[in-house]
Order: C-alpha cells, then sequence, then structure tokens
C-alpha cells in the first residue's frame, strides 16, 4: 500500500499534494461541512471527496474509496463507497453509536460491494460531526476509470487528512462596570482556561495541542482562532494596536488581523498562525505543556494616520492599500492589502500575489506563494499584512494578482492591477511617532514656499483668516508644526 500523508492540521478543506493513481498523477479534495457546528447547522453535515486528475483537473470516474474517520483515536467510520462521477458526498446523519452500528443508505456496486447511489450522495448514519475539534481521515483507492478496475492492496493509493470543525465559545466579559458580548470561535479545538484581567485589560485562552515537534515538521498545520468585539467595547474596538501572543511568543503582521468589515458594528480579530510560526513556538514550549496558551490586550490608542490608496483589477476587484505615514525609505513598512468584490463586501479565502517595482521597472519585491500546487499566498479573512523595506525614496508600482477566492477555489474573480505610489524619507523616531514632546530646536524645518506666501498675504490683509488658517492646519496634519499641551 503506498501512502502519501498531507495533513490539513487546522483546515476544514484541502487539495491533498498529488499521488501515482494508475497510469497518471491524481489529487484529492476533501471538504467536510459545516465549518462551525452550531444549533442552525444540525443535519447539515456533509463529507466531499473528490479524486481528479493533477494536470488536467478533471474528475476521475468510477472510484472506490475507502474511508476511514477517527477522532482522538477513536473510530467513528470504516466503509467503501464508490463514484460514478468522481465526487462523492456524504449526507452525514450525526448520531450517539456504536461504530459497528454504523448506517448507509444505499444500493451496493457489484464489483468491490461498495456503497453507492444514482447521483454520488449518499447519506450515513455515524457517529462523525457530533463535536468540534479535528477529525482524523484516511481514504485508500481501490480503482478508477472502470467499475471493474481494480488496485491490488500493494499498489493502492493512501491519502491522510486532518481537518477541524469549529468551537463556538461564548462568553460575557464585564470590564469597567459593562457588560459585552465576546465570543471566540476556535478552528482547531475545544476552548479551555478562558478569562479576562480588567486591570491590564488582557485576554486569556488555551486550546488542547500536540506539541511534538517531529509529529509538527512531518504536516501541514494550521491554527486560526478569531474572537468578536462590538464597537462598544472601544478599550478593544478603538486600539491602535495589539499585544497578541501564543505561549509567551509575540505575534506580528499577518499573524494578527484586525477585520471591522464583516460584521455590522463589530470588530474580529483573527489569530493566523502557519506551520513556521507553530514551529518557532514549539521550540520555546515545554515538553510537558499540552495546550496552545493565547493573549491578547490594546497596544495602544493613538491611531495612526495613514496613507491609502485603491488598486482596482480588471475583474472588478479591489484591493485597499495602507500604511502608516511615519513610515518611509528604510523602514520596514507593514502593507496591508485588503480584498473587496465588485459588490464591495469582503472576500475571503483569497489566494494572491503581488509585484513591487522601482521607476526603473527593477522588481524588488515579488510573492506568489509557496504552495506549487495551488499558486498565490492564501489571506483566509481576505486581509493580508505584507512586511517591506524600500530603500529609496521615490515612486514605486504595485502589482496585485488574484488566482481566486473563496474555500472552493473560484477563479471567476482572477484578475490583476497596478497603481503607482510614492514613498518618502521616514518619520520613524521623529515628532510624527509621538516619541517627543517637542521639536528638536537645531533641527531645520522646510516650510513650503505657499505657506511662506500665504503668511505675508494674511499680513499685509490681502488673504482672509479662513485662508490662512487652512495653511496652518495643513502644517499641523503634515508633522511640520506640532501642539504642545
Amino acid at each position: 500500500m503506498v501512502t502519501y500523508p498531507a495533513y490539513g492540521d487546522g483546515l476544514t478543506q484541502e487539495n491533498l499534494p498529488p499521488a501515482s493513481v494508475g497510469d497518471r498523477d491524481a489529487s484529492l479534495f476533501i471538504k467536510i461541512s459545516p465549518p462551525i457546528l452550531t444549533e442552525d447547522t444540525v443535519g447539515d453535515t456533509f463529507l466531499e471527496l473528490k479524486l481528479f486528475d493533477a494536470n488536467t483537473g478533471e474528475n476521475i470516474k468510477h472510484t472506490s474509496m475507502f474511508v476511514t474517520v477517527d477522532k482522538d483515536g477513536e473510530l467513528l467510520m470504516r466503509d467503501l463507497f464508490h463514484t460514478h462521477s468522481g465526487d462523492l458526498v456524504l449526507k452525514i446523519q450525526p448520531t450517539e453509536m456504536n461504530v459497528n452500528d454504523v448506517v448507509v443508505f444505499g444500493d451496493v456496486e457489484p464489483y468491490l460491494r461498495g456503497w453507492m447511489s444514482a447521483n454520488d450522495q449518499i447519506s450515513v448514519k455515524a457517529p462523525i460531526l457530533l463535536e468540534a475539534g479535528l477529525y482524523h481521515f484516511e481514504i485508500e483507492i481501490f480503482g478508477i476509470d472502470f467499475d471493474k478496475n481494480i488496485f491490488t492492496t500493494a499498489d493502492a493509493p493512501k491519502f491522510e487528512s486532518w481537518l477541524s470543525v469549529a468551537d463556538i465559545f461564548d462568553e460575557n466579559i464585564s470590564s469597567q462596570g459593562n457588560t459585552y458580548d465576546t465570543p471566540i470561535i476556535s478552528y482547531y479545538d475545544k476552548i479551555l482556561d478562558f478569562s479576562f484581567d480588567d486591570s491590564t485589560k488582557t485576554i486569556s485562552w488555551s486550546i488542547p495541542f500536540n506539541w511534538d515537534l517531529e509529529r509538527l515538521q512531518s504536516q501541514q498545520v494550521f491554527i486560526h482562532q478569531e474572537i468578536h468585539f462590538p464597537n462598544s467595547f472601544s478599550s478593544f474596538t478603538q486600539a491602535a494596536s495589539y499585544d497578541a501572543s501564543v505561549n509567551g511568543i509575540p505575534l506580528v503582521g499577518r499573524e494578527i488581523i484586525a477585520d471591522p468589515y464583516s460584521i455590522e458594528d463589530t470588530l474580529i480579530l483573527h489569530y493566523l498562525l502557519n506551520k513556521d510560526k507553530i514551529l518557532q513556538v514549539a521550540e520555546s514550549v515545554s515538553e510537558n505543556s499540552h495546550t496552545m496558551d493565547f493573549k491578547l490586550s490594546p497596544g495602544g490608542t493613538e491611531r495612526s494616520n495613514e496613507n491609502s490608496f485603491d488598486i482596482n483589477l480588471d475583474s472588478g476587484v479591489i484591493v485597499t492599500v495602507s500604511y502608516d505615514k511615519k513610515f518611509g525609505a528604510g523602514d520596514d513598512i507593514p502593507l496591508k492589502l485588503t480584498f473587496f468584490g465588485p459588490d464591495e463586501k469582503l472576500l475571503k479565502y483569497v489566494r494572491h500575489g503581488f509585484r513591487i517595482a522601482d521607476n526603473s521597472g527593477n522588481v524588488l519585491y515579488e510573492d506568489l506563494g509557496n504552495d506549487s500546487f495551488q499558486p498565490g499566498i492564501v489571506s483566509t479573512e481576505g486581509i493580508d499584512i505584507q512586511t517591506v523595506n524600500l530603500h529609496d525614496e521615490g515612486n514605486y508600482e504595485l502589482v496585485v494578482a488574484v488566482f481566486s477566492v473563496g474555500q472552493d477555489i473560484d477563479k471567476t474573480l482572477s484578475g490583476i492591477g497596478s497603481s503607482n505610489f510614492a514613498l518618502g524619507s521616514s518619520a520613524v523616531g521623529s515628532d510624527h511617532d509621538g516619541s517627543k514632546d517637542k521639536s528638536d530646536s537645531n533641527e531645520v524645518v522646510a516650510i513650503p514656499e505657499w505657506i511662506k506666501n500665504n503668511a505675508a498675504w494674511w499680513a499685509d490683509g490681502q488673504i482672509d483668516d479662513n485662508s490662512f488658517v487652512q495653511g496652518i492646519q495643513y502644517l499641523i496634519k503634515e508633522g511640520i508644526m506640532k501642539i504642545v499641551s
């Protein structure tokens, strides 16, 4: 038996890497629905499996799959299924029962005696998706192309996947005499040990986690947690930044994403931890630790003054690009990209790439992701932060491409667009970031010529007070003049 392990630890669906199946390379798409278990999703649970040609994308028909499902080491289902079209949908009826009592509602194909149906949708009553957490799937391919084309046991390819169903933890936080509904969603496992320290405005929680380095190095793993704040909880929703950590290791850049768009009057903060970050944390975690521990607190109240511009892709997608004005040439600039559809709604699961070139056309940055099978950086929440360092002041071109959107890898919005932007000098460490109360008396400040003219004309009575005040407001806005309290 040939095994092709490809673990989607922390995901709800994935395309597994190609494996040799008969005379071609084939990939397996696996998806569990719903991604979050709630009272509203009871009775609407599915497992979808699709074997397809890795080169053409076409389904491989007449596929027989032996499917095994377990959770926390407990076997939940093991049975053989056949699909004529190559796309198998198991309609799960989650039921508390012994694995030996699992019931399949379908017909039996005559050669391997696998379960089948005319439309490739089969109902199964089994103890699957009864609760949130991490599920392990093993799929062995027993035959393809024709019902009688059956592999020997030694040649049967085997795929493995770990997929997660989210857990919702509803919590009311009391702060300064007010109560706020602040749910947390864990797309990995159940939430443990939630607490809030009002004196430091620190939220803490944990999830079960196996920190074994050998396990983590051998598989794909992704951790996603999200916490919802009503806009009235201003300690968090009005914060300029956040101090977020996992097991004491700070999160930076695209590891902590703020989303004020998806739900009205709500700010969602996302913890997005890829394999590299998890391995970094694992290096410092005690061997006796069996949890992943999260902490979150507001990092400041001073709002940043941002440069922002839009890139309109030829598909109708709008990418809003923004960064703090204090950053300039020579700084590590957190460049934020937010993806909106033609309907101006935030897109999800965006696969995208970007390129930055200087005024001479020299490419300084280019990133199309590191997935050799599917191109693109994956931004699950439609918001990405990429850190770039451009050494010189001047004009640059930013090109953004979208390859697909959504968990189903929809390519109808794929497109490309570009925009030029100007980068000035750095203001990091100067008055722009509030690190000084007063400007340095020896600093030479360049006052725009038109401001000097305005002052002279105002003194001579040639312009009114309002026009002169507008000039003063410009100096304040650009940081040339500071108002000291």
